[in-house]
């Protein structure tokens, strides 16, 4: 007699159905580390959006914040991280570069007039 083929038992993440009982727990494992990841990144996307439209230094440490749980939670490399922190450092650098500082009251200050006596010899 020939065995019948059955169809393979699909998940609820859309791959095949683990047998083992050690795999069914890490499948289980894995839909909850994503919900947590999801998270994660979604917050880090968000502060990075706000920097983007405010560049201040609030913002940037929020930003920095965010790029640093994600890289300890392993969601992004940590030399990413740090890429994406440099380059958010220059940036806001750049912006208050950009921005006309108000000039010094230089009125207020008297000079001294240094006049160079001549010497009798």
């Amino acid at each position: 007699m020939r065995e019948q083929i059955h169809p393979p038992k699909v998940g609820i993440i859309g791959g095949i159905m683990p047998v083992i009982k050690s795999a069914k727990k890490k499948l289980r494992a894995d839909a909850r580390k994503k919900i947590v990841n999801l998270k994660v990144k979604t917050q880090m996307k968000s502060a990075l959006k706000k920097f983007a439209a405010n560049p201040a230094r609030e913002v940037l440490a929020q930003a920095y914040s965010a790029l640093d749980t994600a890289a300890k939670k392993a969601i992004i490399p940590k030399g990413r991280a740090n890429r994406k922190k440099a380059r958010l450092a220059a940036l806001l650098s750049k912006s208050s570069k950009s921005k006309p500082t108000p000039p010094k009251n230089v009125a207020s200050k008297k000079r001294r007039s240094t006049k160079i006596s001549s010497q009798t010899r």
